[in-house]
Parts: structure tokens; sequence; C-alpha cells
């Protein structure tokens, strides 16, 4: 019996062990420790499968795995690699620094509508290897369409993941920390994910360079396919903010790739579009009291996601800021300084986020409190103001995810 070794017991290693069980094959779920001897635990592994929480720099077991795949005495894949693997069907992805999940979510929502069976998976929370052992267990269709979000963690050992079509939406600063070749690095690791796509099926976002030639356009409000016809006008939808103009247009390119034009153009189709709205922790209206509006943005994990929001939202804002460092650059937030009209920073990266302002900002270190920088946030604004969450930085240095992070601001700000 082959044995797999899984690094990192996360949902993507649980979903990787449930579906290696379904194979028949031995299997064991380690994490790092001080007192492991990480050339010892893997060495009798005939695959290893690591989560994309695993971090190559830092991590002695991803380390002692490489050295033995380098070796070839075993084969060391991701997570997404392992579930690619035994998934039959065609793929849809998405990747970028930025608008990967909403993406996901519009592309899955609209072919949906077309009635196709899409499901979201991969970094959007269900592991592409769950919807595997999903269909090995007769719990899944075989004609379901996976639209797998991608981050540039689980393309770091992805050697055959074959997309049938793919969308790369932009790259900007992020998770530099992660990479020795630094910003160079993540980017060649996120064009990965073209490596095994056929070039017409390649999606480049509007803010990238495309090769390809583009199916959709925008001409102001109106949405455009091939230049003739009008699919939608986007003043009267959910997604008429620049960045979620972009992901529209990489999600219906996305279905262009599967759909035929006229089911595109169908009424189904185009009433998905309206009725679809962002996801939370995204732009989120909390509240609005006293002429002060509180606005929720904590999927705003780099800085050029923070500045979608600032160039998305109207007036003066308090702006909250701080987070986990993953070495990116602040500077992109000092333009916006006559809009900034309060900076209150909280968290690991807090003195280095101050370094990057302009000096005409005011602002506020609250230490690691979150509570206490929501507080003074609120403290500080004034009728005409959002409060906004938008902290340019990952949540792990105080929470579980961004998703904890964006609870606890909303409720703080609903007892006011």
């Amino acid at each position: 019996m082959q044995h797999c070794l899984i690094l990192g017991g996360g949902l993507s290693g649980k979903a990787a062990e449930r579906l290696a069980a379904s194979l028949g094959f031995s299997t064991a779920i380690l994490s790092d420790s001080p007192d492991l001897d990480a050339d010892a635990a893997v060495a009798k592994a005939d695959l290893i499968v690591t989560s994309p929480g695993m971090k190559p720099l830092v991590s002695p077991l991803w380390q002692a795995a490489m050295r033995r795949a380098e070796k070839g005495q075993c084969e060391f894949i991701s997570e997404l690699e392992f579930g690619f693997r035994h998934w039959p069907g065609r793929v849809l992805a998405i990747t970028g620094t930025n608008g990967k999940t909403t993406t996901t979510e519009l592309t899955a929502a609209l072919l949906s509508a077309a009635g196709v069976e899409a499901r979201t998976a991969g970094n959007i929370g269900l592991p592409l290897s769950e919807l595997a052992a999903d269909l090995r267990e007769g719990k899944l269709s075989p004609d379901a369409l996976p639209v797998v979000e991608v981050s540039s963690f689980q393309l770091e050992r992805s050697d055959t993941f074959a997309p049938f079509a793919a969308a790369l939406l932009n790259l900007e600063s992020d998770h530099v920390d992660r990479y020795a070749g630094g910003f160079e690095e993540y980017v060649a690791v996120k064009k990965r994910i073209f490596d095994r796509v056929a070039p017409e099926n390649r999606v480049y976002g509007l803010s990238m360079d495309s090769p390809v030639p583009r199916r959709v356009t925008l001409y102001g409000d109106a949405l455009m396919i091939d230049e003739e016809e009008v699919l939608i006008d986007l003043g009267n939808t959910a997604l008429s903010a620049p960045h979620n103009r972009e992901n529209l247009a990489a999600a219906v390119e996305l279905c262009l790739r599967v759909l035929p034009l006229d089911t595109v153009l169908s009424p189904e189709f185009r009433l998905a579009i309206h009725t679809f709205h962002p996801g939370r922790h995204r732009q989120e209206l909390v509240r609005e009291k006293d002429g002060i509006r509180y606005v929720n943005d904590s999927k705003a994990t780099n800085p050029t996601s923070t500045v979608a929001a600032l160039r998305s939202i109207p007036g003066t804002v308090v702006l909250l800021l701080g987070g986990l460092d993953k070495e990116m650059d602040f500077s992109p937030l000092a333009p916006f300084a006559d809009r900034i009209r309060f900076a209150v920073l909280y968290g690991e990266c807090r003195a280095k986020i101050a370094a990057a302002l302009p000096d005409s900002i005011p602002t506020a270190d609250c230490g690691m409190e979150f509570e206490r920088a929501i507080q003074t946030a609120c403290e500080h604004a004034r009728p005409g103001d959002t409060v906004l969450l938008a902290p340019a930085c990952a949540s792990m240095d105080l929470f579980r995810d961004y998703k904890e992070r964006g609870d606890r601001f909303t409720a703080f700000v609903k007892q006011l």
C-alpha cells in the first residue's frame, strides 16, 4: 500500500487526506513543530501533498519533502494538483492579486444561470480534492464544472494542472515575504496558471495587456461582446465599481469559452448579472448612523485592494489599516491623502504603513488592540465620513482569517 503524507492539517490537508483514503493510500497529516525531525518524518512517504499554508522558506517539513523529491525518492505536489489529477472533467481557473473570489463566485453564478452545474472550489474555501472525493463517492455528478480560485501558493507544486480556460486578473505587490526572488518570483508563479492552457483560452484582466483578442470590452457603462452586442448596462447593477467591472468582464470571458454566444445573451444570463451581489467583507455597508457610513472591506488584504475601495467610496474616509506584514509596498496609498481624513493603525505592520503615509494624514497608533482601533476610528468620524475597514494587510497577526476580522468590526459597529 502506498503511503501519502500530507503537510498541513487545515481544510486543504483534510480534503487531501479524504481523497487519498478513497484512493486506497495509507495517510497521515503532519505540521511543523519544534521537536519534529522533518527528514525522518517524510522518509517513508511515496507521495507528499502540501497544503497552501505551508511556507517553503521557513517550513522544515516542506524543505525535507523537497530534498527527497529532488533525489527522486518521492513525488511532492500541491493539494490543487492532487485534486486535479483525480478530477476527470474540465475545470476553469482564476488567479490574480485581487478580485479572485468575486470573479470565481460570479463565474459560477452565471454558469449556473445557464444551466451548468458549476461549483466554486480552491482558495475560495472548498478544496478541489474535496470535489474529487465527492465524485469518487458518488456524491457529485461527473458533469459538474469546478470554477477554481487559485492562489500562487497552490500553483507552486502543480506540475500538470491544466484548466480548460483560465483568467489572470491582475498582478500587484502581495505575498513578497513568501518568495526569495521577491515580486518577480511571485509574478512568475502566478503566470504558471497558463502553462497548459490553450492560448485562445487565456483570459487577461482589463488592467493587463492581453496577447489574446478580447471578446468582452467596456464602453462607458456598456459591457460589449465582440464589439457588437451590448450585454448589459453596468450602471444598474451592483458591479458598477471599476474593480467589479473588470471582475465581470473576466467572468463573462470565461463563460464564453464554455457557452454559446446566444446563451450568454439570454435573459437568464443577463438577470444573473443584475441580481449578483459580491459576498460579505467586500465593501459591505454595515451601518449608517448620524450621517456616518461604516463599511467592512476586510477582504482588502493588500494595498491595491485598499486603493480600489478608496476609488469606489465617495467622500472622505477614516481608514483602519494594519495586520500581517507580507513585505508589501504601501506607497500606492499616498496619492489618496486628500481622501483619508484620519488613519487608524493597528497590528504587526502599523509602523511600516505609518512610514509610507504622507505627513498630511493624521494617524493614531492603537498597537495590537483591534477594538481600540475601531473605537478610535468611530471617535474621529464626522457626518459625511465613511469609517472604512480596508486594512491593506492579511489578518493572521490577530485573527484566523479576514472573515473573523470583518465579523469583529461588524459586531462592534452594530453595538454603537
